[in-house]
């Protein structure tokens, strides 16, 4: 009884900060630096990212944030070569692999300071895979984990970095006859995932 109590007089005393609920519509693009894990010597690539959301204040230190995004990523490495397994590598040629999600995200943010600007933010997406240039499938769907850090003005301009994580493979069932007979680990062995760096700047409409 004393527990039930407690717990009574503590959202009671928390309800005022859940009282003044905004929601405010809003827009964020910026830039990716974006590859894939566990690719032998690939490199990251530009793209950009954007936004449309609903932000929703809940308290002084929380607010949630559905967004529909967009993410145009890849990665840059260099394709070998051979006519059949074990004989030299007779060419080699660039692979710019580019990709373009739109998705599903929710973003918690965590404001360090009540009311102030700096927070922190936290959330799952879901993306839909649009197009691409590779030369094998690549899955149709990732779902990803994201985090990061960010500022907002007064006046609703913000700016936000946050790094992503895909948790699924980009191959769809990707099978390739040299680096399989060469070295199992360089594709089929190792799990290929979507990492991406997204620098941005937001702006949430109305006061």
């Amino acid at each position: 009884m004393k527990k039930l109590f407690l717990t009574l007089i503590i959202v009671a005393l928390n309800l005022p900060a859940f009282s003044q609920v905004k929601v405010r519509p809003g827009i964020r693009l910026g830039m990716n630096a974006s590859n894939i894990t566990n690719h032998y010597n690939s490199e990251r690539v530009i793209g950009i990212n954007g936004a449309m959301f609903v932000n929703i204040h809940l308290a002084n230190f929380y607010e949630l944030q559905p967004e529909l995004t967009y993410s145009n990523q890849g990665y840059n490495g260099v394709y070998h070569h051979s006519p059949e397994p074990y004989d030299p590598i007779i060419s080699t040629r660039d692979e710019v692999v580019n990709t373009h999600y739109l998705g599903l995200g929710i973003a918690n943010k965590f404001y360090f300071v009540p009311d102030l600007g700096l927070h922190f933010i936290l959330g799952p997406s879901l993306e839909f895979n649009i197009s691409n240039d590779a030369y094998y499938d690549v899955t149709p769907v990732d779902f990803s984990l994201f985090g990061g850090l960010g500022y907002e003005f007064p006046i609703g301009l913000g700016i936000e970095a946050r790094y992503k994580q895909g948790i699924i493979d980009v191959r769809d069932g990707y099978y390739d006859y040299y680096y399989d007979d060469y070295n199992d680990n360089y594709y089929n062995g190792n799990t290929k995932l979507n990492s991406v760096f997204q620098l941005s700047v937001y702006y949430k409409f109305g006061m």
